[in-house]
C-alpha cells in the first residue's frame, strides 16, 4: 500500500510510488524504488527480528522462526548454537536441510533474509520496495498507440526530464549519513532532509542547517557511539522513514503458507 506526503514546492499529495509530483513535476524525494532497497539491511539477528516487527510481519504464519530452533514441518528459520549460527528449513516431511552452519552472523542472517523477501516478493508483497517498471507496462497497452503519435519533440523533452530528475534523486542520496557542524552538534542526512538530536525531542527533522559545503562536514554513514549522541538508526525518526518505504501489514492477512515449496532443499 502507497504511503502519501506532500509535496515541498507545491504542496499537492504524493504517493510513494510516483516517481513526480503531479501537481508541478517536482521529484518525488520518497519514491519507494529510488531507496527503500538499501535502506536496510539487517545483520544480527536482533537486527532482523526489529526489521520484522517495524513492518508488521506475521511470521508465525509465514513460517519464519528468528532465532529459534523450530523442530516442527513447514518452516524457515535462525538460531544460535554456541558460537555458531544456523540457518535452516524444515521441510513438509519434517526432514531438515540446513542452508548454513558457521561463525559468520551477517552471512547467516542475509541468508535467511534474501529467502524472506523472496517469499514476499513471490506473493507480491515488497517490504523493501516496489521494482521499478517500464513505464510502458505501467500505463498499459491501450495507451501504447497515443503515446508514440506524440511529437518527437515531446517525447525528448519528457526523456530529458526524466534523466535530470533521475540525476536530483540520486544526488539526493550521495552522502546519507552522519556530520557534524562547528564540531558541535551531530546530524544525520537522509536524500533532502536533515535530522538533528537533542534531551527533549530525541531525533526529530529540522530546517536549521548549514547547506553550503555541507559534504566537507561528513563523518561517515555508520554511527560512532564516541560522538556523544545515539544512534539514528534506532530512533522513532529512522522508524517513521522505514514505515514510509515498506508495505503495509494488511498485505500480509492473505498469506497462505501452502503456496510456498516445502518439498524442495531451500
Amino acid at each position: 500500500m502507497a504511503s502519501t506526503r506532500q509535496c515541498p514546492f507545491c504542496g499537492a499529495t504524493v504517493r510513494s510510488d510516483e516517481r513526480t509530483c503531479p501537481g508541478c513535476g517536482a521529484a518525488n524525494d520518497g519514491y519507494v524504488a529510488d531507496t527503500a532497497r538499501t535502506v536496510f539491511l539487517p545483520k544480527t539477528i536482533g537486527e532482523l527480528k526489529e526489521y520484522c516487527a517495524q513492518r508488521g510481519m506475521p511470521l508465525l504464519r509465514m513460517r519464519f522462526f528468528i532465532g529459534e530452533d523450530y523442530r516442527q514441518p513447514k518452516a524457515f528459520g535462525i538460531y544460535k548454537d554456541g558460537d555458531r549460527f544456523v540457518v535452516y528449513k524444515n521441510k513438509a516431511n519434517g526432514e531438515r536441510a540446513v542452508r548454513y552452519e558457521g561463525p559468520d552472523e551477517e552471512y547467516a542472517v542475509g541468508e535467511l533474509f534474501a529467502k524472506l523477501l523472496e517469499e514476499c516478493h513471490n506473493r507480491g508483497i515488497y517490504p523493501d520496495g516496489k521494482p521499478d517498471e517500464p513505464e510502458l507496462q505501467r500505463s498499459g497497452s491501450r495507451k501504447k498507440t497515443s503515446q508514440l503519435k506524440l511529437p518527437v519533440i515531446v517525447i525528448l523533452i519528457c526523456l530529458v526530464l526524466t534523466m535530470l530528475f533521475a540525476t536530483i534523486s540520486s544526488q539526493n542520496h550521495r552522502k546519507d549519513g552522519y556530520y557534524r557542524f562547528n564540531n558541535t552538534s551531530i546530524y544525520y542526512r537522509y536524500g533532502s532532509r536533515w535530522y538533528t538530536s537533542d534531551d527533549d525531542y530525541g531525533w526529530h527533522e529540522t530546517t536549521s542547517v548549514p547547506s553550503e559545503n555541507a559534504e566537507d562536514y561528513y563523518l561517515g554513514k555508520d554511527y560512532d557511539s564516541d560522538w556523544g549522541e545515539s544512534d539514528f538508526k534506532r530512533s522513532s525518526a529512522w522508524e517513521q522513514i522505514q514505515e514510509k518505504n515498506s508495505s503495509s501489514s494488511s498485505d500480509y492477512d492473505s498469506w497462505d503458507s501452502n503456496d510456498t515449496d516445502w518439498d524442495s532443499d531451500w
